[in-house]
């Protein structure tokens, strides 16, 4: 599926729209599936971070990243070892 298709795929279920018109059940239980999503990754829950989480474009934590209290810290690559 390309990404322009993962789109349209998202505001759809975003919205609720079924071929029969809007389904709110649908779009709750799609809602309430990406707010939990974005709770397990620490992310505040919005439609923006819902996209993202959505189209793959968050990855989980990489071991670069540390976690202080529910924010993400990720700690640059070191480039200048001295004495390496």
């Amino acid at each position: 599926m390309s990404g322009s298709e993962k789109e349209r795929q998202f505001e759809k279920l975003w919205k609720g729209e079924t071929p029969k018109g809007i389904n709110q059940q649908k779009r709750n239980a799609f809602r309430s599936r990406m707010k939990s999503d974005c709770q397990q990754l620490g992310l505040r829950f919005s439609k923006i971070n819902s996209r993202r989480i959505y189209l793959g474009e968050l990855a989980e934590d990489d071991a670069d990243v540390t976690r202080v209290g529910e924010i993400r810290v990720r700690h640059p690559e070191r480039r200048h070892l001295r004495g390496v």
